[in-house]
């Protein structure tokens, strides 16, 4: 088997190329960014309740977040009626499709993958590779990818346990600065599949 192949100096310099403005005007929010298609799968229509769940339990501790969505797909209306629903237009931002998604990676505090379910997250590498904390939902993949508590944590799927996991995470800076560090003394890329390649086609 083999897996999408990433090479980490590729993410780093994209990272560099523009910054993500967005993200960067209002140093008072914690950003919390998702990256993917708008599907099923992805679970983005559970956001905006996910939010207002989380700034529930954040009340009173100082700490206002804005969680930036970027991606396209069938669902977009959907996950809008769910945001004006939840009362979260001011917290929950559809930045819709980016070219190139990585400054956007680079400019946020943690990324989020909320999904139901993942084949390997892409996106959660190419975070990892950025050196961000990052925080997934607890689908049936989910531990083959994040050793839970040293490159990533792992939370619930459902909207209350998904909420009361990140708000403690955001609180825990201790822990969001252990996972920078580990991440940075660790090498994310997998070029080496490209061998895996190379044999095959030698054969």
């Amino acid at each position: 088997e083999i897996e999408n192949i990433l090479s980490s100096a590729f993410v780093r310099d994209r990272a560099e190329e523009f910054k993500a403005t967005e993200l960067l005007t209002e140093k008072k929010y914690l950003n919390l960014l998702s990256v993917g298609r708008f599907c099923e799968a992805k679970n983005y229509d559970n956001v905006p309740d996910i939010c207002n769940k989380t700034l529930e339990i954040l009340k009173g501790e100082g700490v206002d977040i804005r969680w930036y969505i970027i991606g396209f797909g069938g669902e977009e209306n959907l996950i809008r009626q769910k945001i004006a629903e939840a009362g979260m237009q001011e917290h929950v931002i559809i930045l819709g499709k980016k070219e190139n998604p990585y400054p956007y990676i680079k400019a946020c505090d943690i990324y989020v993958q909320p999904s139901r379910y993942e084949g390997k997250s892409v996106t959660v590498r190419e975070a990892q590779m950025l050196c961000k904390p990052v925080v997934v939902t607890n689908y049936p993949t989910a531990s083959s990818q994040i050793k839970n508590g040293d490159d990533g944590i792992i939370v619930p799927l459902d909207n209350e346990g998904c909420a009361k996991g990140l708000a403690k995470f955001i609180l825990d800076t201790e822990k969001q600065n252990h996972i920078i560090e580990y991440l940075k003394a660790h090498d994310y890329g997998n070029v080496e599949e490209v061998e895996k390649i190379y044999d095959i086609i030698k054969r």
